[in-house]
């Protein structure tokens, strides 16, 4: 991950947030989160206490079933998303795959229900990649980060000269892309 997301945050943390506050309404059972995240269900436990007693994380009970999810009523909920976001959520992750493709890839981005906020708990991850990289590769890369975020990341793939030519032609899907919400992982609009 991001050595922000270190400094801000122990890996158990890490992994709770990234997982309720990428994912606003949400919730998980602890084994789920223990699966998801490959930690240990004590230690998920003991994080997730700490942030329920902070008022961070709703715990809900139904019988021997406890759930866990983003207190989204909690005051600073918007800012702490944004800076799980920033840090060690989807784009974070992400990004963190695609690095050693980097000369490879000349812009990516999010695009979608993620980008607009309208995501909900199982929406699908859109992401845009203009550059020389094959979808096999792609796909290989976002593999990890789709287990343990419990979410599909749909790759569209576009090489520079198909992207350019796109653009140029006003093609229907790229400028809706282009022209809504994106969340940049790797260079620039230009840049491709």
């Amino acid at each position: 991950m991001d050595s922000a997301a270190a400094v801000l945050f122990g890996k158990t943390r890490q992994a709770v947030l990234a997982l309720l506050f990428d994912q606003p309404g949400a919730s998980y059972y602890l084994r789920e989160m223990s699966r998801m995240s490959g930690i240990a269900p004590g230690p998920l436990q003991h994080e997730l206490t700490q942030l329920h007693k902070a008022d961070l994380v709703v715990r809900s009970q139904d019988g021997n079933r406890v759930t866990y999810q983003a207190n989204i009523a909690h005051p600073a909920f918007s800012d702490l998303q944004g800076l799980v976001s920033k840090t060690c959520g989807v784009p974070a992750q992400l990004t963190a795959a695609f690095a050693p493709h980097v000369a490879r890839i000349a812009f990516a981005a999010i695009y979608g229900s993620l980008a607009k906020g309208t995501n909900h708990a199982r929406s699908d991850v859109d992401l845009l990649i203009v550059g020389d990289i094959d979808l096999q590769t792609a796909l290989a890369a976002v593999a990890p980060v789709e287990a343990r975020i419990g979410r599909e990341v749909s790759v569209r793939i576009f090489s520079r000269e198909e992207y350019r030519a796109r653009r140029a032609r006003q093609d229907h899907f790229i400028e809706g892309v282009m022209t809504g919400p994106l969340t940049p992982l790797l260079g620039a609009p230009d840049d491709a």
